[in-house]
């Protein structure tokens, strides 16, 4: 029989299953930091822009995956100065979260996520 025969399936089957194995080997384990975005009950200082606060991770070398503002959740007093709770929220590599930790980000704890 004719090795090209015997060959053309397995071939086949290496060819379809490729994208698949390269896809998994570029999955990135990802983790959520914020840092409050400094805005304050009867402020009107709009607080710390989402992308000035995304280039401070990405001129460390983090990459973002991507951003939101959101609300750190916790109940605060409603006084003029105090916090507002607003805070800045970056998904970015597990791997990168000690870098990240030492620009002042917290992690976010991934229970937060589960009840929005």
């Amino acid at each position: 029989m004719n090795r090209s025969v015997l060959l053309a399936p397995s071939l086949t089957i290496v060819l379809l299953l490729a994208p698949a194995w390269a896809q998994q080997s570029n999955t990135v384990e990802t983790a959520y930091v914020y840092k409050p975005d400094g805005t304050h009950h009867c402020d009107a200082d709009p607080g710390v822009p989402l992308a000035a606060m995304a280039q401070e991770l990405i001129d460390s070398g983090i990459p973002v995956y991507s951003r939101r503002k959101a609300h750190d959740g916790r109940e605060g007093i409603a006084v003029c100065a105090s916090p507002t709770g607003s805070i800045n929220l970056y998904e970015v590599a597990e791997s990168d979260l000690p870098k990240a930790f030492q620009l002042g980000f917290r992690r976010l704890d991934p229970s937060w996520l589960e009840r929005r």
